[in-house]
């Protein structure tokens, strides 16, 4: 009973316009995001590459290399006037009074000993050293000798207060945004650990994961609550109350349904970065992991899928109205907004959208891998919690309880039989 229905409702789903425009705007995504990776995969760093573009970045957590970035952002803001922050994730050019750009002044003082014209003679400086247009090297400012790290970030919540929500000189931000050349050294690690124990594949489909996460923090929700709202508009769900089918086989072989639909045009796009892969390193000698699409796609973002498919389920059959939409948006712009400080990955916390924004960072991945599996248990298991409440509600309105068009109360009447 329950693969019978569940196959008529994977046909009925793939009858849905919502569904084809729910791939659609998943594949256009895709491409417009990540596309083809072949050119801007990783290859052997080679000794003996002078500018700091040819080994690549890597994210920092050293006290003074925190520092000197933090230093070198607000002394670029301040000799250009110019300072962005991101209070709802979209960029807002800040507008300093006299007496706030002398306050910052006044803190680049007491933190690098730079002022007035100083300041602009350290940054022309830098330029000499490092044309912008062939050698990225990003401007720092060297602390002031005996600035210690607290004295520091008690500096810098004064400059995220003055600055406002969304500053890049909050504790938070800085430790997860500083970015520094790395050398070849430190490229060879990076490389090592992509090929000899990310097989290769595995950084790829990292990225993978954190962009198609993004979408599919969203997107299940619309069809969930077409599905739902459908059998509505057309009058049928008198006709399903009183079929014998038990309620539990309907719900779960629904959203079962659901999930697979949804999950079938990830996996076929996570085949893409896999395809590159194969081809950039075909005839190097590198072990592929061939299974990386599945263990991503299974374990990174099948549990997004469910627990926002099962949002889109549960509230639109209590409520009868669109409402899921709502709910499911803010949720998924708020852990967008969370994100953004998390985007170097490692720090994956309780995020809906857990983010990983290269293919790099193989030993955040691994640190923060436990944090990860728990934050993904604990969205499949509250999918399965909102499944089975959404599964008690249909068998009360099949006996009658609560009434239906959108309003919810007791009614002692039995209307239907199960």
């Amino acid at each position: 009973m329950f693969l019978r229905v569940w196959e008529k409702e994977c046909k009925q789903i793939a009858n849905s316009l919502i569904y084809w425009l729910y791939i659609i705007v998943l594949a256009i995504f895709f491409l417009s995001q990540l596309g083809s990776l072949k050119e801007e995969m990783i290859q052997k760093p080679e000794k003996g590459q002078e500018s700091y573009a040819d080994y690549g970045m890597k994210t920092s957590e050293d006290e003074q290399d925190i520092m000197r970035a933090a230093l070198g952002n607000l002394a670029w803001g301040i000799w250009y006037d110019h300072f962005e922050t991101y209070p709802v994730g979209f960029a807002k050019s800040v507008t300093l009074s006299d007496g706030e750009k002398a306050e910052l002044e006044k803190i680049l003082e007491e933190t690098t000993g730079l002022k007035g014209d100083a300041v602009g003679d350290d940054i022309e400086k830098h330029f000499e050293e490092h044309d912008p247009e062939f050698d990225y090297a990003p401007y720092t400012a060297e602390p002031k000798e005996g600035l210690t790290y607290e004295v520091f970030l008690k500096k810098m919540d004064q400059v995220a207060r003055i600055l406002g929500p969304g500053s890049d000189f909050t504790e938070e931000m800085m430790k997860t945004s500083v970015e520094l050349p790395l050398d070849y050294k430190g490229a060879m690690e990076a490389y090592q650990n992509l090929v000899e124990k990310d097989g290769y594949t595995g950084g790829y489909l990292r990225l993978f994961c954190d962009y198609m996460g993004i979408m599919l923090g969203i997107l299940p929700v619309f069809v969930a609550a077409t599905r739902i709202l459908r059998d509505k508009r057309a009058q049928m769900q008198d006709l399903v109350f009183t079929r014998r089918v038990s309620s539990f086989t309907l719900i779960s072989s629904r959203y079962m349904a659901m999930v697979t639909m949804m999950m079938v045009p990830v996996m076929v796009l996570s085949l893409a970065p896999m395809i590159d892969c194969m081809t950039f390193t075909k005839g190097s000698g590198i072990h592929l992991d061939y299974l990386a699409f599945l263990k991503y796609d299974l374990g990174w973002l099948l549990p997004t899928v469910m627990v926002v498919t099962a949002v889109g389920l549960f509230v639109t059959e209590l409520t009868e109205s669109a409402l899921a939409v709502l709910i499911q948006g803010i949720w998924w712009f708020a852990s967008l907004q969370l994100g953004v400080s998390e985007m170097g990955g490692g720090q994956y916390g309780w995020n809906l959208v857990p983010r990983h924004n290269t293919e790099m960072n193989y030993t955040g991945f691994i640190n923060g891998f436990q944090q990860l599996l728990m934050n993904r248990v604990f969205y499949a298991v509250l999918a399965l919690i909102l499944v089975t409440a959404t599964v008690w509600v249909y068998e009360k309105k099949r006996k009658g309880h609560l009434r239906r068009n959108g309003k919810i109360l007791w009614n002692r009447k039995r209307t239907a039989k199960a």
